[in-house]
């Protein structure tokens, strides 16, 4: 049976049908505009919202819209890291980072240093803190204040956002770039965001001149403007641009309406996707309607960024490879190792087979007009030999154990903490006389408490684990053999203390290897209750799965 062939309930896992990259949802949004032109009320459950803008245009609707979103809720800058939990939390339960593909977050690993990419991630002001008064609400609006790389972070520094000439720094797999603008109207340096988020930002910056117009208008810094436009000429035509060429998709409609729960603001721009011509663009004379909204116009030429399917992942033996443009006439252009594409690329003329893992970057270009880059990782296998084992992180902290912990732990409270995560269980226990110490990044390992590590299916065969602080205790296991603070072994369950009782290890990251882990149908795997979260076997979330061997809490499933 194949996937497609399976009916589900709503709750669970969504079928190819209804899979959308970030960029087909656009499409899906126009059509629905076109079909379903009128809201009984405002979209994306805003109700009347909105309504006390109606019927304005141009700049008397920007400072409507103003009006409506300011003043909101000042959650308080220390606020913003639980409110990430809720407004940029990713499928996996880890944290979202704006500037970075590579990390891997929990949402307490914001304490500390960071001297590379990975180390930490810090709170980033879209808007440069340094350009505004940061005194104030601006301070900790969560709307333009984003998690972020702790070292990307400050690479970009206060630069301008731009397109990068000439790069003299970028993240891992080039993310971000930083390095000279080549973006028409700007000279210097520049921090260049990813395609994926280049809308984002856009729609970002339009939200900041209009929440607070009056405050935009000393900003300056060659990007803000004191005319009605609240932009310079050069950082508003490429925003425009951006907000084209990456239009508004589900995560970011998601994050709008988290934003909402927490500062009881939200961002026009997001719901209404297009309302930027109404109050810059080629309909700044057309009247607004909260309920009856027509969508933005057309006055930047756009080639849309092409969809490459299917789904970033892994397969058995080989994929076929499909890529398509929704503008017509353009050309696509594609490379298989993972270097950009560009005109001197491949032409895509059909479908292509991949039998090695490869990276497929494609680009479309029509009149000289070049869309934004997509890009997927695809990892192939081979079916007939034994497949890499599955391979989670366990993070040991209050969002595993469900707690509210901030220090230390009673003695009274003898209860054990219990988590379970990719279909591993920890459990932290109380030695008689010790005491506990769990907050949320950490917990702290004592001789007489005891870590418990175990697996429903399969076994453990290795274990590493990350120590922030150590005195010179030595780590002892219940079976097995420690080298270098690795377990190593075959077992089901392991359990871990340190060699006295003065002292501790504190542990912030737990890295488990599970070995023989069940390989069922797919069918077996959708009896699971609710939504279960899918990875492939690098680790990596996946929404929509294809053909391939993926791990379901904890089990390896394979998708026929």
């Amino acid at each position: 049976m194949s996937f497609a062939q399976i009916a589900l309930p709503l709750h669970s896992l969504t079928i190819p049908s209804f899979a959308m990259t970030k960029k087909n949802l656009l499409l899906t949004l126009v059509l629905l505009a076109a079909l379903t032109p009128t809201w009984a009320q405002g979209p994306n459950g805003s109700g009347t919202y909105y309504k006390l803008a109606n019927g304005r245009s141009g700049a008397a609707l920007k400072t409507a819209m103003g009006g409506i979103i300011n003043p909101h809720t000042n959650i308080g800058y220390d606020g913003l890291f639980d409110a990430y939990k809720k407004t940029d939390k990713r499928a996996d339960g880890k944290l979202r980072d704006w500037y970075s593909n590579t990390t891997n977050y929990d949402f307490g690993d914001h304490k500390g240093n960071y001297q590379q990419e990975g180390d930490m991630y810090n709170r980033e002001h879209s808007v440069p803190q340094s350009w505004f008064d940061s005194n104030g609400v601006i301070k900790a609006d969560v709307v333009h204040v984003l998690p972020t790389d702790g070292y990307v972070n400050n690479r970009r520094s206060n630069y301008p956002f731009a397109e990068v000439n000439s790069v003299s720094w970028q993240s891992n797999n080039g993310y971000s770039k930083l390095g000279s603008c080549k973006t028409a109207g700007y000279s210097g340096t520049v921090f260049e965001p990813n395609d994926e988020i280049k809308g984002d930002i856009a729609r970002i910056y339009f939200y900041m001149v209009t929440c607070y117009e009056s405050q935009a208008a000393s900003w300056g810094h060659s990007v803000f403007s004191t005319a009605y436009d609240g932009f310079e000429k050069w950082t508003l035509d490429m925003l425009m641009r951006w907000s084209k060429q990456d239009p508004v998709d589900a995560v970011e409609i998601a994050r709008n309406n988290a934003v909402y729960d927490v500062q009881k603001n939200r961002n026009p721009f997001v719901d209404y996707p297009g309302l930027e011509d109404y109050i810059w663009g080629d309909k700044k004379g057309q009247a607004f309607s909260y309920d009856n909204y027509e969508g933005g116009g057309g006055d930047v030429n756009i080639v849309a960024m092409p969809v490459i399917t299917p789904d970033a992942g892994t397969y058995y033996n080989s994929v076929d490879v499909t890529i398509s443009c929704a503008t017509d006439g353009a050309t696509v252009y594609y490379t298989t190792n993972g270097v950009d594409a560009s005109e001197q690329s491949h032409v895509y003329t059909g479908p292509f087979t991949l039998t090695e893992s490869a990276t497929v970057k494609a680009i479309a270009v029509k009149d000289g007009d070049v869309s934004f880059q997509a890009t997927a990782d695809y990892r192939i296998v081979d079916s007939s030999g034994d497949e890499t084992p599955a391979e989670g992180t366990i993070m040991l902290c209050n969002q595993l154990f469900g707690t509210s912990y901030t220090g230390s732990i009673s003695n009274a409270d003898t209860q054990d903490l219990i988590g379970t995560q990719n279909g591993v269980t920890v459990n932290y226990s109380l030695g008689s006389g010790a005491n506990r110490y769990c907050n949320d990044s950490q917990i702290r390992l004592y001789q007489k408490n005891r870590l418990t590590i175990s697996v429903a299916q399969g076994e453990l065969t290795e274990i590493e684990f990350t120590l922030a602080t150590t005195s010179s205790k030595k780590l002892q296991a219940s079976t097995g053999t420690i080298n270098d603070l690795t377990w190593k072994g075959k077992a089901s369950s392991v359990t871990f203390n340190v060699d006295d009782g003065s002292g501790h290890m504190q542990l912030t990251k737990c890295s488990v290897k599970l070995d023989g882990a069940t390989s069922i149908a797919w069918p077996d795997a959708l009896q699971l209750t609710g939504r279960p979260v899918i990875y492939n076997l690098q680790g990596q979330p996946v929404e929509h799965p294809h053909k391939g061997i993926y791990v379901v809490h904890g089990k390896k499933v394979v998708v026929q």
